[in-house]
């Protein structure tokens, strides 16, 4: 009899995107495997709790799977909650065969752990998972350039972990880029709370971890390895503490949903600003207790646009994004928010591993990734610590990875693209679709 554990076992044993989808097709009139992966990979579906109970296994009698699945809907829909849902969740597991429970581990943690994505699952099943919306930057183009009204926004591009924190009914909740919920252990919460007032609405923005000592934002690879334990369930209060945000944006919550709202942009940031300093605790230091407004100006052509970007860039700073003042928010990449940036970057899935030589034998010595269709692809073996090449390997294999890099080019043994100077910069925890090579440079 074939499991829905053995086909996830099926599943996470290939790297190959071709072979999963092959996988799945096989199966794709199994109505238990198809609400398996609903519950796991909707965003919109919440089980409000972090942490697997500690259950025994072998107990009986035994619930089906289908039966088990349709139960935890209680969690979901806050039927039950606080140790009555674990208490839930517990008789749950432990009246089910353990290949079985394994599932629901699965769909509970919110990962299915074989390196099968929304968009793959979407391609057997079309429509079964929506799309979190959010909106994205254009890279650097002289034709979306040209297009833009002036005077435009420049905004300060920061290095951290993209989230919103959606306000509806009294209550705040926090999710990453990819609808994932973060867990900040209470953090930020009465700040947005106050922001919003009686209003249902979602904030677009950036999360960083201050470092104490220098009251500075810490490193991409510190801070967003402390923030990803928010989407794990394993943040401290000590790390929670350091958490700040920064807002860009916010969108009615029914807007937000439906992926497009027409109210123009310089309505949406004067009327989110003129709020946050009716709400602030500290007047002119652009925040509301850790909640910040982003760095911003008004430019009235690409030339005083470059100018900022080459005194922020000789600051330190990442880069900075140009916004048309006039444009509305969808639920897309965006052709009137353009990214300008010191070093490019993109984000590939990992599709294998290859070990190490000379003192990495035994352990790391390179990812390899490529992008979401396939025709850009690339060995990267620089990057790491010691740490990263004692953890990282079989374990990232169908997660996306973050990269820097010099150039795109043209592997002249295969006639391939690949990349320049690829190196390493982080597991992306908060998405889970690489780019496609349309959008790499």
């Amino acid at each position: 009899m074939v499991t829905i554990d053995s086909i996830f076992a099926s599943l996470a044993s290939t790297s190959s995107r071709l072979e999963k989808e092959a996988i799945l097709t096989a199966n794709k009139d199994n109505d238990v495997l198809k609400q398996a992966c609903f519950l796991a990979l909707d965003p919109f579906t919440n089980f409000y709790i972090r942490k697997i109970p500690k259950y025994k296994t072998d107990v009986g009698p035994y619930f089906a799977l289908d039966e088990a699945l349709e139960d935890l809907l209680s969690l979901s829909t806050r039927e039950v909650t606080g140790n009555a849902a674990i208490e839930h969740l517990t008789e749950i597991l432990e009246n089910l065969r353990p290949e079985d429970a394994k599932v629901i581990e699965r769909v509970i943690e919110k990962d299915l752990r074989c390196g099968v994505s929304e968009a793959t699952v979407n391609k057997i099943w079309p429509g079964l998972i929506p799309t979190y919306p959010c909106m994205l930057a254009s890279g650097y183009e002289d034709k979306l350039v040209s297009k833009i009204t002036w005077p435009a926004n420049v905004q300060l591009k920061l290095d951290g972990m993209r989230f919103n924190a959606i306000v509806k009914n009294g209550s705040v909740e926090f999710r990453s880029r990819n609808g994932k919920e973060l867990d900040l252990l209470g953090q930020l919460g009465q700040e947005f709370l106050a922001i919003a007032g009686s209003d249902d609405v979602v904030f677009d923005g950036e999360l960083n971890v201050m470092d104490n000592d220098t009251l500075q934002f810490m490193s991409r690879q510190i801070g967003n390895g402390i923030l990803s334990k928010a989407q794990k369930g394993t943040l401290t209060l000590g790390d929670a503490a350091l958490i700040h945000a920064t807002v860009w944006d916010w969108i009615p919550y029914e807007d937000f949903l439906k992926g497009e709202c027409s109210m123009p942009y310089r309505i949406r940031l004067n009327s989110l600003f003129a709020t946050m300093d009716s709400a602030a605790y500290e007047k002119d230091q652009y925040r509301v207790g850790k909640v910040h407004k982003v760095w911003n100006k008004n430019v009235d052509s690409i030339e005083e646009a470059q100018v900022i970007f080459e005194e922020l860039l000789g600051e330190g700073q990442e880069g900075i994004i140009l916004k048309d003042l006039n444009s509305r928010w969808e639920d897309k990449r965006a052709k009137h928010q353009i990214k300008f940036k010191g070093e490019l970057e993109c984000d590939l899935v990992c599709v294998d591993w290859v070990e190490g030589t000379g003192k990495n034998a035994g352990r790391l010595g390179a990812l390899v990734l490529e992008s979401a269709d396939g025709k850009i692809k690339v060995n990267v073996g620089t990057g790491f610590t010691d740490h990263h090449r004692d953890t990282i390997g079989v374990s990232v294999i169908g997660k996306v990875i973050a990269i820097k890099y010099n150039g795109r080019i043209v592997d002249q043994r295969t006639g391939v693209s690949s990349l320049f100077l690829p190196v390493f910069v982080e597991v992306r925890e908060d998405k889970t679709v690489a780019d496609s090579s349309k959008v790499i440079k």
